[in-house]
């Protein structure tokens, strides 16, 4: 269907208006983190900063172990990651390749557990890492991560093994290669752009977590860049210009993929959904 010029402006208006409208709270913020702490309370408030000061960058790591909270993170994202493309892919495999008895169910209740509030797994996970003594610690919050995302990662990884060719995998069968061998060496790299939508999208996942962060941790050793954004609100002050800093800092990895690798999450959302 033809579109006809005054409604592909009417369209290009709204979506102008819309992207204005999205990254306006990114702007402010980062104008903000750039202020002086007296000229964020100034009143009529300043859009561009009057005096300009990298202050708050530096209280970060000064301040607040941003240091340690920053290798937190990553070792979350990065074991979030792991764990999601090893048991996602050969689950989503194991799903598109070999039907059994229940499967469809099977499948149909892991996208039910998306229904499911975040916030009610917290209660039995916390009961089961005290148990386990592992509150406080990393590895906790890197579990409660990926119990959420891997129902996610295996309806978003099984559409992209559907499109591979039968024929590929049986030629390898014929060569003598064994089904996991035929998975690994045959139907892992083809189906590599489905594997790097799930990375970026379960490296973001493990990078803004907050509930499990929040619920697992009260150190700063096991504490993510979330829960340190958290606690610049103390019950006699809000370090506005470090939490504007903080929010900067935390946004700008996955904005950068995002930007970056915007084709590969554009192709996972409509192959997964």
């Amino acid at each position: 269907m033809k579109i006809s010029r005054s409604a592909r402006i009417v369209i290009y208006v709204v979506l102008i208006v819309a992207i204005l409208f999205s990254f306006f709270p990114m702007a402010w913020m980062l104008t903000s983190s750039l202020k002086p702490e007296n000229e964020i309370y100034s009143d009529p408030p300043t859009w561009i900063p009057q005096t300009f000061t990298t202050r708050n960058f530096s209280d970060l790591f000064d301040k607040f172990n941003f240091a340690i909270l920053t290798r937190n993170s990553v070792i979350i994202s990065v074991s979030v990651v792991v764990i999601s493309l090893v048991i996602g892919a050969m689950a989503a495999y194991g799903f598109s390749r070999y039907k059994f008895t229940g499967s469809n169910i099977l499948l149909g209740g892991l996208l039910l557990t998306r229904m499911i509030t975040p916030s009610s797994l917290v209660v039995p996970l916390f009961s089961i890492m005290e148990t386990l003594g592992r509150l406080n610690k990393l590895d906790s919050i890197i579990v409660g991560v990926a119990v959420l995302n891997l129902p996610f990662v295996v309806w978003m990884l099984k559409p992209f093994f559907d499109e591979l060719p039968r024929e590929v995998e049986e030629a390898g069968e014929i060569d003598g290669l064994s089904p996991v061998s035929v998975f690994w060496r045959i139907s892992v790299p083809l189906a590599a752009p489905g594997l790097f939508t799930v990375l970026l999208f379960s490296f973001i996942a493990g990078w803004v977590d907050l509930l499990f962060g929040m619920s697992f941790s009260t150190v700063p050793e096991a504490m993510p860049l979330t829960v340190g954004l958290m606690q610049m609100q103390t019950g006699y002050k809000i370090y506005w210009g470090a939490m504007m800093a903080g929010g900067i800092y935390l946004t700008l990895p996955t904005f950068l993929l995002a930007l970056i690798f915007q084709q590969f999450l554009v192709k996972g959302m409509r192959s997964g959904f």
